[in-house]
């Protein structure tokens, strides 16, 4: 590094730094019970996985307590089971992938022995990721939450969940993440000793879901879907220019355990009507105009009047959400601009906006709304879920326009 006190041109300074141990506690997995409302009260347990992650260093170190997603999930849904749920929501929003193993291995844990993910390379040939393992650790009703920035992994797994019919997918499209990338040392190739020519990504394979659709480009399209916060247009694989288009390859051989195609409708109508005068998916709405709004702005003003007024306006709107939900004078107050980096507020303040990112945001609320409608429905009748013979694969459903 260089002092301030020396010019561009000085003897920078070498500064050693020791990489500390990387703890996995920020992405590990995390579980929570929603308590749905209603005539019929369900108990449904979440489960938040930020990453599919694993220890390589410690598994290849021999340690027996390695971490993993996998491991861990398994570990919370014992704990879940002990707490007598109704039902088990995945909540992958905002899981950017990670481990491929981890991705299949979780398959495993809902369903029986069998494929979870096709790879195709370059030269055509297919691989197929299974599941190994007898058996299922979770076998009650099931969902999967996602939304636009679950990516890669996490759309392997839930388009397994999906193509198996062991769950419901809830959300909105995923980010459309289904090939694999590789660097190449240039460096290395030309035979350099010092770094000059830099790296080439390329792309070496490509993922294919078990019936055979790609879940490149349009991602995995969710059973009941919920309004779109990100545009396609703004953010996923489709942005990009060179992206690959949505393909399709034979389907593996599985066998389906369930179809929620038939409970779709009844959900979504279900969903609609609920959210219709729910005034937190109101300002839900209103935010994702003000998003769009502020993409399209090509400038912003140095008017200082009109940067005040704009922030007096963003503080009475944050006031009459405050009111509208019922909140005290002192958090009416909170909802004003209090002028405060982030540095400088106190450890109250800190502790109280700790405890506000803990409550059920409006849609992880919803998603469990979701899901104890579709156990109500699986209760009143058995085989409205069951394998049709006649059912069409969810690739074959939810084709591209054009295709």
């Amino acid at each position: 590094m260089l002092p301030a006190e020396v010019s561009v041109g000085g003897k920078p300074q070498l500064i050693m730094i020791t990489r500390d141990k990387v703890e996995l506690e920020e992405q590990a997995a995390s579980k929570r019970i929603i308590e749905t409302e209603g005539e019929n009260p369900r108990k449904i347990g979440v489960i938040d996985l930020p990453a599919f992650y694993l220890d390589f260093a410690a598994r290849a170190q021999g340690d027996a307590n390695y971490r993993s997603s996998t491991r861990d999930v398994k570990k919370l849904l014992v704990e879940l089971a002990d707490e007598d749920i109704d039902g088990l929501l995945i909540d992958l929003r905002n899981n950017g992938g990670g481990s491929l193993t981890e991705a299949t291995e979780l398959t495993g844990l809902f369903i029986d022995a069998g494929p979870v993910v096709q790879v195709r390379d370059g030269r055509g040939r297919v691989q197929v990721e299974s599941d190994t393992a007898r058996g299922v650790v979770y076998s009650g009703p099931l969902a999967v939450m996602v939304n636009r920035a679950s990516a890669s992994a996490s759309e392997i797994f839930a388009a397994a969940i999906q193509d198996y019919g062991r769950g419901l997918v809830i959300g909105e499209p995923t980010f459309g993440k289904g090939t694999v990338q590789q660097l190449q040392d240039l460096d290395y190739i030309a035979n350099k000793q010092s770094p000059e020519l830099g790296q080439l990504k390329y792309t070496m394979a490509q993922f294919f879901r078990v019936d055979g659709g790609s879940t490149q480009h349009k991602g995995v399209l969710p059973d009941v879907r919920f309004p779109v916060t990100l545009d396609a247009e703004d953010y996923g694989e489709s942005t990009y220019d060179n992206a690959l288009p949505w393909t399709k390859i034979a389907a593996a051989v599985y066998s389906p355990v369930g179809d929620f195609s038939r409970l779709a409708p009844t959900l979504m109508h279900r969903h609609e009507a609920r959210i219709a005068d729910d005034v937190e998916f109101g300002f839900l709405r209103e935010d994702t105009v003000q998003y769009q709004k502020a993409r399209a702005r090509k400038s912003i003003s140095l008017s200082f009047a009109k940067r005040e007024a704009e922030r007096k306006s963003d503080e009475a709107r944050a006031a009459v959400r405050a009111k509208a939900r019922g909140d005290s004078d002192e958090k009416l107050a909170k909802a004003l601009d209090d002028g405060l980096n982030p540095g400088e507020r106190g450890a109250a303040d800190i502790e109280d906006e700790d405890k506000d990112k803990e409550k059920p945001d409006v849609l992880l609320r919803e998603g469990a709304q979701v899901l104890a409608d579709a156990v109500d429905l699986m209760l009143d009748n058995p085989k409205i879920a069951e394998v049709s013979s006649k059912s069409v694969s969810r690739s074959e459903r939810n084709l591209p326009p054009g295709s």
